[in-house]
Formats: C-alpha cells, structure tokens, sequence
C-alpha cells in the first residue's frame, strides 16, 4: 500500500514498505517518479529522485534480503528528501567500483559488482546521510527541488 499524506509539519509525504527483494528496486523506481510527476516536479529533479531512490533500495535489498524495507518521500521548503529505512543497523560503506577492463568475456548472468551507488547519491544531492532509526537505520538524500513551468 502507497501512502501520501499531508504531515503535521506541511510537507506532503509518501511512505511505501517492501520486503527486500531485487524487484523492489523497479517498484520504488515506478511509485518516485509517478509521485514526483504528480507533485509536479521538473524532469531533472524527477529522474534523480528515481536514480538516487534506486541506489539506496538497492543498498538496503543487498544488506537486507527477505527483510521489511520502507520507501519514503517528502517534500518541503528545504527541496525533495528521498529516504530508504532497513533493519540492518551498519552503515552503508562508499566502495570503488572495479573499472578494469575483463580480459575474458563476462557471461550476461554475472552480478554487478557495484561501488557507484553512494557516489551517485553524493553528486546528485545537495546533504545525504544515514541515522539511526527504529531497529535499524534510514539512509537519506535531499535534492533541490525545481517545479515544471507552466504552459
């Protein structure tokens, strides 16, 4: 169940809650950006907010597997907070990704090895951090929110 609501402190506010699995990345993916377009955010806003919302369901899918995961958006004054809950209470790690080029072919089944996913949510927000939360943590992002123009 998708839940949008008006808050106490004004900002409207969707929360949806998973269990970790990889095909909640797609979900999450869907539900920000039909929100996003709903609130009427401009397109640049709304595909960081899809790209960074993918990056931190991924983390929490890969730290998390088969447990409760929460999708949470607002959006306020400050811009668009883009929030991923898990019940692991470690704190997400930055990695280098591996950019060395394989000297065999690489069968299309072979996992990703990852290492972008935290340098993308640092570029594309303007804070990003991680609290404790509830029998685990909530990783965050906010982005700066520009609005489509009318017309």
């Amino acid at each position: 169940m998708v839940r949008v609501e008006k808050t106490a402190v004004g900002p409207w506010a969707l929360r949806r809650g998973f269990l970790a699995a990889p095909e909640v990345v797609q979900q999450g993916r869907l539900i920000v950006e039909s929100q996003a377009l709903q609130w009427g955010l401009a397109e640049e806003t709304v595909q960081n907010a899809v790209l960074v919302a993918s990056e931190l369901l991924t983390n929490a899918v890969r730290a998390t597997p088969g447990r409760p995961v929460s999708l949470r958006l607002a959006l306020a004054g400050d811009g668009l907070r883009v929030e991923v809950w898990d019940t692991s209470p470690a704190r997400p790690k930055a990695s280098a990704p591996d950019l060395s080029m394989p000297e065999m072919p690489v069968p299309d089944d072979v996992p990703d090895p990852g290492g972008w996913g935290l340098g993308i949510v640092e570029f594309l927000s303007e804070e990003h951090g991680v609290r404790a939360e509830f029998e685990g943590k909530s990783v965050w992002a906010l982005l700066k929110a520009e609005f489509r123009r009318p017309g």
